[in-house]
């Protein structure tokens, strides 16, 4: 049907089907509408696509609003933006830099509208689900597209900070909008080959708010990611790639005073996650990294000594790897 109905056709009475009939459905319609939009997408000539790219737009707009839907289970939600995503993707790839730019900052747009002027009953979490998609989006450009996709997050630098600065300031309970947000500095740091993105200005933003959700604790559920495995798994590979990323001493200097404060937390927790990170900075950045030694060395004294057993060795084992590193043992300088 998409390679032979006309899309001046088509368009028109696929969002009218979805407006009028898809909605009421459930999660499996909207999924099976959602993937013969896709195919609408990839069945169209360039001609076709430079005039309905727009159409197509607002189409998978309207569905990825879908999981905002408080009605949803989570697993339905997660079903139609998935495969939101996959369609989209299609449609993005196709395009060229004329057509997407407009695009991308309307869809940035659609992402940051004000939560007070969406819809009830829950317009907080409506506000997340569409952030929540849009950065799930720019990370799959991001993966798909390497440096070619990476001019495009100076446009969302901006939000990045805010989005960082809610976890960390008012310790929203983390769920997968965090994460998303934190692969996003990953992935844009893992690209920026040309190191015209991550620069001193854009790293100063940034470092201290991402160092800053070592703090947060919070869970959205206990199905979800412990903080440990959150932070093994996302925030201590995004810190590590954003320093390999800027590879100024100054700068690292910076980043590693502001985790190392975090080992002095009351919450083990917290302190072991900050371990993790040292670890992953270690990791990335080898014998580099051990130019800032000299005043890591005090923490991890005091660490070792540490009331919680986990802590105590998670802290040998960062001073296992350092060691491998120095080619010499520390034990002289932690007495």
């Amino acid at each position: 049907m998409a390679r032979h109905i006309p899309p001046r056709h088509l368009l028109p009475a696929q969002l009218a089907f979805f407006q009028k009939e898809v909605l009421r459905q459930g999660a499996t319609a909207v999924s099976a509408f959602t993937a013969f939009v896709g195919r609408t997408a990839s069945a169209l000539q360039p001609g076709q696509l430079q005039q309905f790219h727009r159409q197509l737009f607002r189409l998978f707009l309207a569905i990825f609003d879908v999981p905002r839907s408080p009605t949803l289970s989570r697993s339905d939600a997660e079903l139609i933006e998935q495969t939101a995503l996959d369609g989209f993707m299609g449609l993005a790839v196709r395009l060229n830099e004329n057509q997407f730019r407009p695009l991308f900052l309307a869809f940035l747009e659609w992402a940051s509208a004000d939560p007070a002027t969406l819809a009830p009953p829950s317009p907080i979490p409506s506000a997340q689900a569409r952030l929540r998609a849009f950065y799930r989006v720019l990370n799959a450009l991001l993966a798909r597209l390497k440096t070619l996709a990476v001019p495009y997050y100076a446009l969302v630098l901006d939000t990045t900070v805010v989005q960082l600065q809610r976890f960390a300031v008012f310790h929203d309970t983390i769920d997968a909008l965090w994460g998303a947000v934190v692969e996003s500095v990953r992935l844009s740091a893992l690209y920026d080959s040309s190191a015209e993105l991550w620069t001193e200005a854009a790293y100063r933003r940034v470092a201290r708010p991402l160092v800053n959700q070592l703090a947060n604790t919070k869970r959205a559920d206990d199905t979800a990611p412990s903080h440990l495995e959150r932070v093994g798994s996302l925030l201590a590979p995004a810190c590590a790639q954003l320093a390999a990323a800027v590879a100024n001493d100054a700068l690292w200097k910076l980043l590693n005073q502001d985790v190392l404060l975090k080992a002095r937390a009351d919450d083990p927790a917290v302190r072991h996650s900050t371990l993790l990170v040292l670890q992953a900075l270690y990791n990335k950045l080898g014998e580099e990294f051990l130019i800032l030694l000299p005043e890591t060395i005090p923490f991890l004294a005091e660490l070792l000594e540490d009331d919680d057993s986990i802590v105590e060795r998670s802290t040998h084992e960062t001073i296992k790897l350092i060691e491998s590193l120095l080619g010499e043992s520390l034990q002289s300088y932690l007495r």
